[in-house]
C-alpha cells in the first residue's frame, strides 16, 4: 500500500513538473514568436512592396512568408493552450498549416543552396541560360505541394482510420533527398568560395546561404526528425518533451533568419547609419548577375 502511495506521488510530481516545463516553453515560445513575427513582417513588407526583387530575393520573400505563418501558428497554439479550447478542426487546421510552412522552409532552403551552388559552378549558364521566372515557378510549386501535404496531414488528424502516407514519404524520400542536396551544395559552395576568395566579388549572398542552411540544420531540421520519430516509433522516451524542445528550436530558426540578412547587409559598411531598406538591399544584391545590358551580352557571347 505504501509503495502504491509513493508511486502515485512520484507520478503526480512528474506530471506537475512537466506542466511547469510546458508553461515555461510556451511562454518562451510566444516571446520569440512575437519578435520573429515583427522582423519577418518587415522583410515581407520591404521585399514585397519597397525593394526591387531579383531571383534570390524571391526565395527570401517566400522563406520569410513561410516563417511568418509558422510563427503565427505557434501563437495560435499558445492561445488554444491558454483558453483550453477543444476544437479539433481548428487544432488540425493549425497543425496542417504548421506542417505546410515547415515543408516550405525545408524545400526553399534546399532550392536556395542548390541554386547558389549552380551559380558558382556554372556562372555563364546562370547568367545567360537560367529562365527568368524560375524562382517564381519553383516557389509556386513548393507552396502548392507543401499545402497539399499539410492538408492531407490535417485530414489524417480528423480521420484516424485513414492511413497517412505523408510521414513515410517525408521520412524515406523528402528528408534524405533534401539533406543530401543541402549538405553537398553547401560543401561545394563553401569550398568554391574559399578557394576563389581572391576574386573581386562580394560573398554576401554566399554567407547568407551558408548561415541560413546552418541555422536550419541545427534548429529547423530537428522538428521533422522528432515528429517522424515519435510518430513511427513508440519506444522513444519523453516524446512530448522532445517535441516541445524541437518546436522551440524551429521557432528560433524562423525568427533568426531576418537578423542574418540585416547583419550580413551591415557587414563591412563604412556608413554608421543606414535604413533597413538599404541594408536588406545590400545584403540581397546578386553579384552573379551583370548590372548592365552590355555586360550581359558580352558575358553571354564569350
Amino acid at each position: 500500500m505504501e509503495n502504491a502511495t509513493v508511486g502515485t506521488t512520484l507520478n503526480e510530481d512528474t506530471y506537475h513538473s512537466f506542466l511547469n516545463f510546458e508553461n515555461i516553453v510556451f511562454l518562451v515560445t510566444v516571446l520569440i514568436s512575437l519578435c520573429g513575427l515583427a522582423v519577418n513582417g518587415i522583410v515581407i513588407w520591404l521585399l514585397g512592396f519597397v525593394i526591387k526583387r531579383n531571383p534570390f530575393s524571391v526565395y527570401i520573400l517566400n522563406l520569410a512568408s513561410a516563417d511568418f505563418i509558422f510563427l503565427l501558428c505557434a501563437i495560435v497554439f499558445f492561445i488554444i493552450f491558454i483558453l483550453k479550447l477543444q476544437i479539433s478542426i481548428l487544432v488540425s487546421l493549425v497543425v496542417g498549416l504548421t506542417i505546410t510552412s515547415w515543408l516550405v522552409d525545408l524545400s526553399l532552403v534546399t532550392a536556395i543552396s542548390f541554386e547558389r551552388c549552380l551559380s558558382v559552378l556554372f556562372p555563364i549558364w546562370y547568367r545567360c541560360r537560367r529562365p527568368t521566372y524560375l524562382s517564381t515557378v519553383f516557389c509556386f510549386l513548393i507552396w502548392g505541394l507543401s499545402f497539399c501535404s499539410g492538408m492531407m496531414e490535417c485530414l489524417c488528424e480528423q480521420l484516424e482510420a485513414l492511413p497517412c502516407v505523408l510521414m513515410y514519404f517525408v521520412c524515406y524520400v523528402l528528408f534524405p533527398f533534401a539533406l543530401l542536396v543541402i549538405c553537398v551544395s553547401s560543401l561545394i559552395l563553401l569550398i568554391r568560395v574559399h578557394c576563389c576568395s581572391w576574386r573581386r566579388q562580394s560573398n554576401k549572398l554566399h554567407l547568407i546561404v551558408f548561415l541560413t542552411v546552418l541555422i536550419f540544420l541545427t534548429c529547423g531540421f530537428p522538428l521533422g526528425v522528432g515528429i517522424i520519430t515519435c510518430t513511427i516509433s513508440e519506444v522513444v522516451p519523453n516524446c512530448p518533451i522532445v517535441l516541445h524542445i524541437c518546436r522551440l528550436l524551429s521557432i528560433v530558426n524562423s525568427s533568426v533568419n531576418p537578423f542574418i540578412y540585416f547583419f550580413v547587409g551591415r557587414h563591412r559598411q563604412k556608413r554608421v547609419w543606414k535604413s533597413l531598406r538599404e541594408v536588406l538591399q545590400s545584403a540581397l544584391e546578386d553579384d552573379s548577375e551583370p548590372t548592365s545590358g552590355v555586360e550581359t551580352q558580352s558575358s553571354c557571347t564569350t
